[in-house]
């Protein structure tokens, strides 16, 4: 039995992409939303571009390499899965997202040449064509990704998360925590992190380690893996009062209650 055969991926693509796109469209909208506000340049260098090369490559491997015709309804489901995907971890892991910025414009790259190698004849016009389409914009996607793209992925977007930030760590808490209680209140999961350490060593609020672990599990839960190590640290570490003054706050506390 072939596992890629035409039927096998209009059954997979149509059944499993849609479902699993569908369990996060309000959040996705939201924060590509907010991405798009922020920079509408940058954005596009980071989701729509990837996006677009992702389905023109998907379509040349099917075609040329697997062999397979793949409808433009599959392509843009996968691709944009994939993309969506790719956006997330590179929001929340640091390796991974210097990863995904040089993917940017290696992506690029990669299909100019499988057009060079599967589409074209190898010709002198086929490699101005493809240092004109391929070669020149993988070099600004590049600088625009590893630049200002790297940063805005870092921040996740939020305009109140780098001040705050920074005056943190000059131990100007007063004013840190008024950029970091707005994007806290937003979900930005790296705020709602720093507002846990303050809680955990008293930096600038009063020493409260159940409260820091509140924090640290409210951005644990948004993926962030920083903030779930911290929170397994730290519960650990709980004396037998503290881990039942722990218990006993038990359900779903907002970030404004906690703040």
């Amino acid at each position: 039995m072939n596992l890629l055969s035409k039927q096998n991926i209009k059954t997979a693509t149509l059944k499993y992409a849609p479902l699993l796109l569908g369990l996060r469209v309000p959040g996705f909208i939201r924060i590509h939303f907010r991405y798009a506000r922020n920079s509408f340049i940058t954005w596009f260098v980071l989701f729509i571009a990837p996006f677009v090369i992702s389905v023109m490559s998907l379509s040349i491997i099917c075609e040329k390499l697997l062999e397979v015709q793949a409808s433009r309804l599959q392509l843009y489901l996968v691709s944009l899965f994939l993309i969506a995907l790719a956006f997330f971890f590179a929001e929340r892991h640091r390796q991974f997202r210097r990863l995904y910025v040089f993917a940017i414009p290696t992506m690029v790259v990669a299909n100019g040449l499988l057009h060079l190698f599967f589409i074209d004849t190898l010709s002198s016009a086929s490699l101005i064509k493809f240092a004109i389409l391929a070669a020149l914009p993988a070099w600004w996607l590049g600088q625009h990704a590893t630049g200002k793209g790297y940063r805005m992925l870092s921040n996740g977007a939020d305009k109140d998360y780098r001040p705050g930030r920074d005056l943190y760590m000059d131990e100007q808490f007063t004013q840190a925590f008024v950029h970091l209680e707005r994007a806290a209140k937003r979900g930005h999961m790296k705020s709602l992190y720093l507002i846990g350490d303050s809680y955990e060593h008293g930096k600038g609020r009063k020493l409260d380690r159940i409260t820091a672990a509140k924090f640290y599990d409210k951005a644990g839960r948004k993926g962030y893996r920083k903030a779930n190590l911290a929170y397994e640290t730290l519960v650990a570490s709980f004396s037998a009062e503290e881990k039942e003054a722990y218990d006993a706050r038990v359900g779903e506390i907002t970030v404004n209650e906690l703040l």
